[in-house]
């Protein structure tokens, strides 16, 4: 009877506090990327669902069919002539802030070579990208998260490597009509996207704040190109398309659509 009486006396109490934690429980809080794990399985979401009417590359604004082969040249080799899915922000950029970003050799490699060969054993090396996926779950996430993936001709992605953007002096065309420059270490990107790069930087550094920071230098040189080149229609519906699928969303991107009323 005790116990009951207590129970009645701060029922209504409990109710409360159950109801907040209901309510919050269903506001979704996640900054990042927490439903996909695999690269190559968001490579292939993106160009399904999200470019599938879309198909122009980043960099130098050319088409590209449903088998990712390029409709402009911009040099020679194979890596000229067709698709790549590129990390805005590069993925050494946060993947080297885990411990497990770097190369190894499996134990193989510690036999003598003569053994390895009468036993048909491989020395297999890995990368420090391979380790961290293996080994981090963080990584993994970050990894493929959509909001820093665009399709890139695959000769512009491995020019820009892992470069910081900014501005070169002159326009020294090295991709043929491909508003695209390098030089040393630094990659100069077209106007038109400058804007897109910038919210994109801002998305991975709001998502992921233990993992990355922005330089003052690239905080001021992002606030220039957000505001010199806006949203337009196709950044808002790629953001709304990837919120829809990965199920989290950039709030730079966001805002600014709502505030030009295409969200």
């Amino acid at each position: 009877m005790k116990n009951s009486r207590i129970f009645h006396r701060y029922s209504p109490i409990v109710c409360a506090i159950l109801f907040l934690l209901f309510l919050f429980s269903g506001c979704d809080t996640r900054k990042g990327n927490t439903t996909f794990q695999s690269f190559q399985e968001v490579k292939d979401i993106l160009e399904k669902e999200v470019y599938h009417d879309h198909r122009i590359s980043f960099y130098c604004g050319c088409h590209f069919s449903k088998n990712k082969k390029v409709r402009c040249k911009t040099g020679e080799g194979k890596r000229a002539k067709t698709i790549e899915w590129e990390h805005v922000v590069p993925a050494s950029r946060f993947g080297n802030t885990f411990e497990s970003w770097e190369s190894s050799e499996s134990w193989q490699c510690r036999l003598p070579v003569l053994l390895r060969k009468i036993l048909f054993l491989k020395c297999r090396k890995y990368s420090g990208r391979e380790n961290a996926r293996r080994g981090s779950e963080a990584y993994r996430l970050m990894e493929s998260d959509m909001h820093n993936l665009v399709p890139a001709i695959g000769l512009i992605n491995q020019r820009r490597s892992n470069r910081l953007y900014g501005i070169i002096p002159g326009e020294v065309r090295a991709f043929g009509r491909c508003d695209f420059e390098v030089a040393d270490d630094t990659a100069e990107p077209a106007p038109h996207i400058r804007g897109d790069i910038a919210r994109i930087y801002y998305y991975m550094a709001f998502a992921y704040e233990d993992r990355m920071t922005l330089s003052e230098a690239e905080r001021q040189m992002f606030q220039v190109w957000d505001m010199e080149d806006p949203v337009d229609e196709w950044e808002c519906e790629r953001s709304m398309r990837i919120e829809r699928i990965q199920d989290n969303v950039n709030p730079y991107v966001e805002e600014r659509c709502r505030e030009a009323g295409l969200w």
